[in-house]
This record gives structure tokens, C-alpha cells and sequence, in this order.
């Protein structure tokens, strides 16, 4: 009975309830929006380390390579040939199964075009295990020309856009490039620069100069605006080429279940143990690599959480002042209930199913609006500068089932209790005060 008494009141003062029904809307809103466009901050971060830059799901290298004589000294503490060979086999057994693994050599020294020279600093990796990596949205990662995995000549690579434009290359810019899911359109936009032949020049490990011959066939953006000004991206031919080694900085490798992903690297660190004391695997977000993704993920989740707890605050007061109000215009109908014989517990109840239909109706009300602004906003492709990024990013929020659930936990809780502080002040009254209630 109650029940059905509950439903009735509800329908019957739809216009005191209509306002409830907004402020538990709107708070739905915020909060789903604001927490699903974190969301994609994070994930077009984790995104863009473990695919763009094709890290992976782990890490294997030399644990000195940091140490204060790698940092000086770093080609004493690369892998070498024959570590490799170990690491890849290693790799491939069923119980690890990293099916996708990608050698990387880091380089710097000097590019010229033979006009001017710049200072670069870069990467030299296997191509065609590197486009797997990246998968089908990053596959192409380039913003003008083609990748370097699509050229049948290993000696090519892909100028950050920040050196480009130092090297006198030039380029219709198109602010919308990114699509809806990450990575680029697979065009070929035209760049030009005054010589595409370009010298790349460094020390080799035996401390001589060195000189490679390279194309530039392709412009990228790097991330980071200072990276982006020295930045290439290359074939491991090339950068071992130009350092004169077979050796290789790290190795970089997906696995084909990332399922107990930090099982899988636990067991591949014990087998590496046996075959050498000095190497070892990390996660891309343990790695110094990734100590830019932490630090960023830090301040985002202090950020997130402040701003959470603001719009929970503010929707908790809107809510109860509203509920309050909701109540109070109903003290008459309260008198008339408890003077026919309801309890204080029996109307308590009633009020409570009452907010309860509020509290759900009023969240999927939100659910609505907040899926038909999601989709609105997606579809805009709105562009924006992101902190130190070199590049405009897309503004897009995720479609977050846990947060539309949390949302309606959370609202539903702060809509009965704030009825039953609202109604419980009610119900103390004597009756004829709330029968005179003006």
C-alpha cells in the first residue's frame, strides 16, 4: 500500500517533483560528463605511450643503463647480438607468448640539409614489427607523407615537425587531422622542404664520427613541443648504421593475452635472471619512459578528485535545499496523513519510496541527456591545446558504464537522505502544527 501511495504522490505533484527531478538531472550530468572526459585524458595518454610510441606492454633493457656510468657511458650497457637473439626466444615461449617484439636504438647528433644544420635527438626502430605495434589506429603516424614502414628503402625517416619547420620544410596546415578513435586519415598529405636529402651525423660507440645518408619522407608530430623541435624517427638499419653497432638501447614487446600482464612479466624476469643478471623487464608505466604518464596521471587524479568532490557538494545542497523545500510544501498533507492514523515511521516510508522513484527517474532522465551531450560533443571534433603538447587534441568523453553507475549510487543516496533529514524535521512537529503550517 504504501508503495502505491508513494507512486501516486509522486504523479500527483509532479510540478513540486519536477524540480527534484532537475537537480538530480543536472548533477548527473556534470558528474558523468566531467568524469567520462578524464577518462579519455587518461586513455589517450596510456594511448599514445604504449601504441604511438609502440612500448608496449613491457620493457626489457640493461637495469644500469641509468646508472651514472650508463648515463655517461650508454652503449657499454646496450643489448647486444647475441642478447637479443636470447630475449626474442625468451619472448616467444608459451608462457610469456609477446608475439609482437620491436628493437629500439636511441640517437642523437647533428642533421643537415646542407643549408643549415640542426641538433637531433631520436629513435631507430625495427619498422614492420613497430606498425604492428601501434595497431590499426596509430598504424599510420605520420601527419604529412607516408610512415617509413611503407617505403621499400630502409634509409628514409620522419622529421618531428618542430625540426621540419627549422630545416625550411613547409606544409599546408589542417587543424582537424585526428580521427574520432585516435591516430590519423591514411592520406598522403603533400609537404615541401628545400632538400629531402638530409645527413644525419653522431659519434659511433668506438668514439669516431660517423655520417648516414637519409631521405626525409615524412613529417610527425613528437609529442612534446621541445622534443618535437629535435625529434626523428628512423629504421634500425639507419641508427645502427650511424652508431656503428649491432646492439640495440631496449627492446619493446606486446603480449597476445595482456590478461595477468604483471604475472607474464614476474616470469619473464626469473627467466631472464638465468640467462643474464643485468637485464630486466618493466611495465611501460613503471619505466623511466613513463615517468612523464605518472607524474601527468598524479596531477590529473588530484585535480579529478577536487573538482568530483566540489560538483558532489554542490548537488548534495541543491538536492537537499530542494528536497527540503519538496517537503516542507507538503506539511499540510503530512498532518492530514498522521491525523487519519499514519505513523511517523509509516510516512517516513512513504516519503522515502517517494525520493527513491525521484532519485532513479531523475538519474535516467540525466543518463539521457548526458549520452545525447556525449555523442554532440564527440561528433564536434573540438580541437584544443593540451598543456605542453605540441599539438591541438581532440576534446571527446567516454562512454563510462561504471561512472553512470556510480553516479546513480551516489545520487540516489543523496536524494533519500537528504528527504529523510528533510521529513524527519517534519514529523517531530506536533500534528496541529503541521496542519496550521503556513
Amino acid at each position: 500500500m504504501k508503495l502505491k501511495i508513494a507512486y501516486r504522490n509522486t504523479i500527483k505533484n509532479w510540478r513540486h517533483s519536477l524540480s527534484a527531478l532537475l537537480s538530480l538531472s543536472a548533477s548527473f550530468v556534470a558528474l558523468v560528463l566531467f568524469d567520462g572526459y578524464m577518462d579519455d585524458i587518461k586513455k589517450m595518454y596510456a594511448d599514445n605511450f604504449k601504441y604511438r610510441q609502440m612500448l608496449g606492454d613491457v620493457i626489457i633493457e640493461n637495469k644500469n643503463l641509468y646508472s651514472k656510468d650508463g648515463l655517461a657511458n650508454p652503449w657499454n650497457y646496450w643489448i647486444s647480438k647475441a642478447e637479443q637473439e636470447k630475449i626474442i626466444s625468451i619472448l616467444n615461449e608459451p608462457e610469456i607468448e609477446a608475439n609482437i617484439q620491436v628493437r629500439n636504438l636511441q640517437i642523437q647528433g647533428m642533421i643537415t640539409n646542407g643549408l643549415q644544420s640542426q641538433i637531433l635527438l631520436g629513435r631507430g626502430f625495427d619498422v614492420i614489427s613497430g606498425e604492428k605495434m601501434r595497431g590499426k589506429h596509430w598504424s599510420w603516424n605520420v601527419t604529412y607523407g607516408k610512415p617509413i614502414d611503407r617505403f621499400e628503402s630502409r634509409f628514409v625517416l620522419a622529421l618531428g615537425q618542430g625540426l621540419a619547420k627549422k630545416l625550411g620544410c613547409d606544409w599546408k596546415k589542417d587543424p582537424n587531422r585526428l580521427t574520432f578513435y585516435g591516430g590519423y586519415e591514411q592520406i598522403d598529405y603533400p609537404f615541401t622542404c628545400p632538400n629531402y636529402d638530409l645527413q644525419i651525423s653522431g659519434t659511433t660507440v668506438d668514439g669516431q664520427l660517423n655520417a648516414v645518408d637519409v631521405q626525409a619522407v615524412s613529417l610527425l608530430d613528437a609529442g612534446y613541443k621541445d622534443i618535437d623541435d629535435r625529434y626523428i624517427s628512423t629504421s634500425l638499419e639507419v641508427a645502427q648504421t650511424l652508431m656503428n653497432t649491432d646492439s640495440v638501447t631496449y627492446i619493446s614487446a606486446a603480449f597476445a593475452d595482456p590478461h595477468f600482464k604483471e604475472k607474464k612479466i614476474f616470469s619473464l624476469n626469473q627467466k631472464l635472471k638465468i640467462f643474464s643478471q643485468d637485464l630486466q623487464a618493466q611495465s611501460w608505466q613503471d619505466h623511466r619512459l613513463g615517468e612523464m604518464f605518472r607524474k601527468t596521471m598524479d596531477f590529473l587524479a588530484i585535480f579529478r578528485n577536487f573538482i568530483l568532490v566540489v560538483i558532489v557538494v554542490v548537488s548534495t545542497l541543491s538536492v537537499l535545499n530542494t528536497m527540503i523545500k519538496f517537503v516542507k510544501e507538503r506539511t499540510k498533507e503530512i498532518g492530514t496523513m498522521r491525523s487519519i492514523g499514519f505513523t511517523t515511521a509509516d510516512i517516513s516510508k512513504i516519503f522515502f519510496l517517494e525520493s527513491l522513484f525521484l532519485s532513479f527517474l531523475g538519474t535516467f532522465i540525466g543518463l539521457i541527456f548526458a549520452l545525447v551531450f556525449t555523442f554532440i560533443l564527440n561528433s564536434a571534433k573540438i580541437l584544443y591545446k593540451a598543456g605542453m603538447l605540441s599539438e591541438s587534441v581532440a576534446f571527446k568523453i567516454q562512454y563510462s558504464p561504471y561512472s553512470y553507475f556510480i553516479a546513480t549510487i551516489l545520487l540516489v543516496i543523496v536524494g533519500t537522505l537528504a528527504t529523510f533529514l528533510a521529513t524527519r524535521q517534519v514529523v517531530k512537529s506536533k500534528i496541529v502544527d503541521n496542519l496550521n503550517y503556513v
